[in-house]
Formats: C-alpha cells, structure tokens, sequence
C-alpha cells in the first residue's frame, strides 16, 4: 500500500502517547511541525491527549485532523498490534520516526494468550513492538528511510556485586525467578538486544533505517507504574528522586525524545545507546550478540515472521 506522496511535513508515530513522556514527545514533536501520530491503548485518554498536543502545539481545530492523528491497539495482542499497523497505513502517511515508548510494569507473573515462550512484560516491552516495527520498516522505506527509537533503562544494568545475568535464556517465561522488577529490567535487556540485532540487520539491507536505543532517565510522573498498586502510584513521584540520581524531569525528557529525532548530532547515529542526551555504552551482557539474536529469533517464531530470523 503506498501512501500520499505529496504530503510534505515530516511523520512521527509515538507508542505510549495518551500519557506521560509518549504525551510529552508528541507535544514536542507537534511543534516542531511534524505531523504527530499518537498510538495508545485507550480511545479516550488518546482523545485527550490529542487535544492536549493541538493545544500545546498551537495548532488551529480546523487543522488538527491533519496535523494530529491517534490509533488504538494493545501490545499485549499480537492480533491487536496487527490491526494498529493496519490503522497507521490507512492514515496514507510517511514514516519518517518511530518512537518505542510503550511499556508496562507487570504487579505478577502472567501471560497473554500468544504465547508461553515469553512472560507477559516482555510481550508488551518487546515482542508486540518488535512486531509492530516489523511490519511498518516497509513504509519507512517507501518514505525515503528514517529512525527508530526503542526505549530501554538503565535498571537492564545488572546490579553492582551481583552475579545474576539480568536475562537469563531459559527464563524467559519467568518459571525459575520472576519479580516485578527483575522482569522489567530483562524486558529493557530484551528491548537493547532486539535493537542492535536489528540495527546491524538494516545497516546491510537497509542503509537508510537507523535503530537507536535510550534511557529516560528516571521520570517520576511516568505513567510506567499503573500496573502497580495504587500506593506505589501515589508516593513514587516523591521517593524515586531519593533512591536514584537518574531521576529527571518530564519537560527534560521530552526535549531528549526530540532532540533525538532533530538534532543533527545524531542524525548518522545507529546502534546507539544514549542516556538523558548522552552516547554511551550500555551493558556488557547487552553486547552478546548470541544471546541477542537467539531472542530476536524467538520473537520473530513467537509472532510469525519466521523470515524475518537472522543468522546466530
């Protein structure tokens, strides 16, 4: 399907846009004069956010419909991401930046109905986007190429004097240790590995697509708690500042998301990690290639693109 070839402003599609750092980047990109995609999970709160972006963005009403859209589906379904890919090519736009931002922090063990290879956060964190960026590399290339961000963290760092592996491979499923924590931080593990594996693979098929990969830092009004019990909603935003110096602000992050996007110092950038606006180096264990591409396979098997798998 090809999209509308006059369409002169450049596109950005945002995952996790109804709130939070996903909200604070597409004000940003909104006035920046890209033409904002906003993907979440709910039609309400994306309906909010949206008129939030217009206002934030100055944009006029009679202009928001073409300068602002939404699409609605769940990492959580593979069927579900299928369909938002198929909402975003019905949009008939380019794809000039995908942003990765979507994310859940899981409160217990559980699995979607798609599979029992991965538990259920590192569905939502890795596997759906990993989908959904899949399926929409065709359309990036017909848009002339362009970048794709994956979010990660700085807790996919294995703890100072631990000799855990943060993600072990045959714990995917979490069935030998889960803890909320432990879990997420593998899905930001995940989320480093299937971006290298994937910046290297487009680096020799498709020189014009660049993945990089970032740490917000700490953002205390994130929205990446809700699956948390209310209190741990409530007084995060007060004592993450205390147990960790990476906390920044929300307006911070957000001009870090759009520099990314803008800024010609990182406009040749690929297999990049960067944290709070900084290039530098991720985990050592993000850097085993083996590893990486053993879970980028899976994934591939796990959501049907078996021609997708790479060489180990």
């Amino acid at each position: 399907m090809s999209f509308n070839n006059n369409h002169t402003r450049k596109t950005v599609l945002i995952t996790g846009a109804s709130d939070g750092l996903g909200l604070e980047a597409a004000k940003n990109y909104a006035k920046a004069e890209f033409t904002t995609v906003m993907a979440g999970r709910s039609a309400e709160k994306l309906a909010k956010a949206a008129e939030a972006v217009r206002i934030a963005a100055n944009i006029d009403a009679s202009q928001a419909d073409e300068k602002i859209h939404t699409i609605c589906f769940d990492f959580s379904s593979l069927e579900s991401v299928r369909n938002g890919v198929n909402q975003f090519l019905d949009l008939n736009l380019p794809l000039n930046l995908l942003i990765n931002n979507a994310g859940m922090f899981g409160r217990s063990r559980e699995f979607t109905k798609d599979s029992n290879v991965f538990e259920k956060t590192l569905m939502v964190n890795m596997v759906g986007p990993l989908l959904f960026t899949e399926l929409l590399l065709p359309r990036m290339m017909e848009s002339g190429g362009g970048n794709i961000i994956i979010v990660s963290s700085s807790l996919h760092f294995p703890k100072k004097n631990s000799k855990k592996l943060i993600l072990p491979l045959d714990n995917l499923d979490g069935s030998k240790a889960w803890s909320s924590e432990g879990s997420y931080a593998a899905s930001k593990l995940a989320d480093l590995w299937w971006a290298y594996v994937l910046a290297d693979k487009l680096s020799k098929s498709d020189p014009k697509i660049r993945v990089n990969a970032l740490d917000p830092g700490a953002v205390p009004s994130t929205g990446i708690a809700r699956e948390a019990p209310w209190i741990i909603q409530k007084v995060l935003p007060y004592i993450l500042p205390l147990i960790t110096s990476n906390t920044v602000t929300l307006e911070t992050a957000g001009e870090h998301y759009l520099g990314y996007g803008i800024d010609p110092q990182y406009a040749s950038d690929n297999g990049i990690y960067y944290d709070r606006g900084n290039k530098v180096k991720s985990s050592e264990e993000s850097y085993d290639m083996v590893k990486a591409k053993t879970v980028y396979n899976l994934a591939c098997q796990v959501t049907g693109l078996d021609d997708r798998k790479v060489a180990v």
